[in-house]
């Protein structure tokens, strides 16, 4: 079982730079993760670095953004007990119309289970993100969801 893994994969956004990199933001996922809810301990800080938001998506998840730029998103996370890393969201290609961006996700075991988890992870993130991608086209460009995902 791996300790450490990186995983990273690109994906095409019907959407301009900064509309598409906004769909991976904390808010920005609501439009095509089913099930992604943040909470935000300190409310009137929800975005920008420094910033902190809970996810109970699959486990409770603790972000932290690290870097917000026009051309790149870093997170910091940790799912207490299981894995923690950060995960970066950088845009390789923008057309007006259409964005490529790379997802890297760089996660450290914190015991046995996250050991585990990190194995599965790793092999099924090329498929995820195509699901990612998949789920991002049901949307409109608005932001506004057509279909669900299961």
């Amino acid at each position: 079982m791996p300790d450490t893994i990186t995983c990273a994969a690109e994906l095409t956004v019907d959407r301009p730079q900064p509309a598409a990199l906004a769909l991976f933001t904390p808010e920005g996922e609501r439009a095509w993760v089913p099930g992604w809810d943040p909470s935000y301990p300190a409310p009137h800080r929800r975005e920008g670095a420094g910033a902190v938001f809970v996810t109970t998506h699959a486990e409770e998840t603790i972000w932290v953004m690290v870097e917000v730029g026009e051309r790149r998103l870093r997170y910091a996370r940790v799912t207490p007990g299981d894995t923690a890393g950060t995960v970066t969201v950088t845009v390789v290609d923008a057309a007006p119309t259409r964005t490529r961006l790379r997802v890297e996700y760089d996660l450290t075991a914190l015991g046995p289970r996250g050991a585990e988890r990190l194995a599965s992870f790793r092999e099924n993130f090329a498929n995820d993100i195509g699901e990612w991608e998949a789920a991002i086209a049901s949307t409109s460009p608005a932001g506004g969801r057509s279909s669900q995902m299961g």
